[in-house]
């Protein structure tokens, strides 16, 4: 496992529907109806295969 599987979010993929260790936010919904942040997030798996890049990474 890498350091960010082991060190990262934990929840929903949204591509897979599985519950993964290293989740990353791939794209944010802003509702505004609260402090909670809402978007899609993505496993590794998933990020590879579908060749998603989390919001973070992007420039």
């Amino acid at each position: 496992m890498t350091a960010q599987a082991t060190t990262g979010r934990r929840g929903l993929c949204s591509w897979c529907g599985r519950f993964a260790t290293g989740i990353e936010l791939i794209q944010a919904e802003d509702a505004g109806s609260g402090p909670a942040m809402r978007g899609l997030y993505a496993c590794g798996p998933c990020r590879e295969v579908h060749r998603l890049v989390p919001l973070a990474d992007r420039p």
